[in-house]
């Protein structure tokens, strides 16, 4: 680790001269899942996309051998297009086991995109214990200048384009065509007889309900009279007035006057006369 340390310090050193806006640093173990890995953010970390060149490779492991067996293991890059990036080989046959191995491997700044699928491969008979494999690398947070307002290169999105509004030509719209249909004036007048028919209809309809309804109260009347003198000729025998006659002789009047003079009132005569002055003064107000 302290190897590893060293060796990114002056990685830091020889470049924070020229080059200020990368930041350097190593990657998580990729080989702590599996002796076989991509070179994805999976696998590398959040800088393990378009921006990052790796310039070394450190790595551990411990093999696990008889001595009399043979087993190599090489350390493995494949290059995207076909070949290899870097193969770094270890030939443990006839040798012993149980030794932890620390290496580090330096390359010339390469693109990530460069790089495809790495691997501890093993050939013979044998098995590792405890790999631990890291990338060193730079980053270039400004790869893409359309990542980030203050990179350089940076260029303002332009505004979405503003959703077309589809034209409407109101003289395409059928409602409107409807409105301004020419009026027939024909078809007016006949339905305006036709209303004044049907109203006149309804209102004779009404008067001959009317005279229905009064014809049977009459007779309604007319049969409860006759009921009532029904009766009452059970009780009263009315023949003897329906027979009665007036002698046809000369009747006198029978009135006497008490002193035989009719004398005036004088009492009414003076109301009279008030009377008669009020309804004078009265007609002066209105002249």
């Amino acid at each position: 680790m302290m190897l590893l340390r060293s060796w990114a310090l002056l990685l830091l050193l020889f470049c924070s001269s020229s080059v200020t806006a990368y930041s350097f640093g190593y990657t998580p173990n990729v080989a702590i899942s599996g002796l076989e890995w991509t070179m994805t953010p999976t696998y590398l970390g959040a800088n393990g996309i378009g921006g990052m060149d790796v310039s070394g490779v450190t790595y551990k492991y411990t093999p696990i051998k008889n001595k009399e067996d043979d087993y190599v293991v090489t350390l493995e890059n494949d290059k995207v297009g076909g070949g290899y990036v870097f193969q770094d080989k270890q030939d443990w046959s006839q040798r012993e086991g149980g030794i932890e191995v620390r290496r580090t491997i330096a390359l010339p700044y390469t693109p990530i995109a460069v790089f495809g699928d790495g691997r501890l491969k093993q050939e013979g008979t044998g098995s590792i214990e405890n790999a631990d494999v890291r990338y060193i690398y730079r980053f270039d947070p400004c790869f893409d200048p359309q990542s980030d307002p203050n990179c350089p290169g940076y260029k303002k999105p332009k505004p979405p384009p503003l959703p077309k509004i589809p034209e409407y030509d109101a003289l395409q719209d059928e409602s409107v065509a409807i409105a301004q249909a020419e009026t027939d004036k024909k078809l007016i007048e006949e339905e305006q007889a036709k209303k004044e028919e049907d109203e006149e209809e309804e209102k004779e309809s009404l008067e001959v309900m009317l005279a229905d309804v009064e014809n049977a109260i009459t007779m309604a009347n007319e049969i409860s009279q006759s009921i009532v003198l029904q009766q009452l000729n059970k009780v009263t025998n009315l023949t003897n007035y329906y027979a009665s006659t007036i002698p046809d002789n000369y009747y006198p009047d029978a009135v006497a006057l008490q002193g035989g003079t009719i004398v005036d009132n004088r009492r009414a005569l003076r109301s009279l006369s008030q009377d008669a002055r009020m309804n004078e003064m009265i007609e002066e107000q209105y002249k």
